[in-house]
């Protein structure tokens, strides 16, 4: 390991394999370990980092929900659009809508994960999603968790 830098160290590649379970044990704590790959110099860094840490990152990133549509004598439904994502649900209800809303952050996480490389590209447009979408990943899908996270009882009651 490199100890120039205590806080933030270095971590060649081979060598983290052999100490992966103390490396961990240490990320567990708060320390953050630089992965680097001697033989690729031109590749990018990676860190091993507590998941505790990164969720509480993204504890931050607090979805903007609005009503933009409400039933009116020109439209029947209720229309609920998150500013950060682009996401939207719509019903004649706003049950409905929420209800809508959760089934699409659950497709769009889901086709957005299956394409990172493109949509963490600087030509995606989209990078700072990731850390939006990150907190619906960690629901695995649980629907009923992610009305939770998002805390969409404030959207129904408002």
């Amino acid at each position: 390991m490199r100890r120039n830098d205590k806080f933030m160290p270095s971590v060649p590649i081979h060598e983290a394999k052999n100490k992966l379970s103390a490396l961990r044990r240490e990320a567990i704590t708060g320390k953050e370990f630089i992965l680097a790959d001697a033989k690729r110099k031109d590749d990018k860094p990676v860190s091993l980092i507590s998941t505790a840490l990164l969720d509480e990152l993204c504890e931050t990133k607090t979805f903007s929900l609005e009503w933009i549509d409400e039933p009116t004598e020109e439209t029947e439904h209720y229309s609920l659009y998150n500013q950060e994502t682009g996401v939207y649900g719509v019903g004649p209800t706003k049950r409905e809508a929420i209800e809508d809303f959760i089934n699409n952050i659950v497709n769009y996480t889901e086709v957005y994960s299956n394409d990172l490389p493109f949509y963490l590209s600087p030509s995606g447009g989209r990078r700072e999603h990731y850390w939006y979408l990150r907190r619906s990943i960690r629901c695995k899908g649980d629907k009923d968790q992610i009305y939770l996270v998002l805390d969409l009882n404030k959207v129904l009651e408002g």
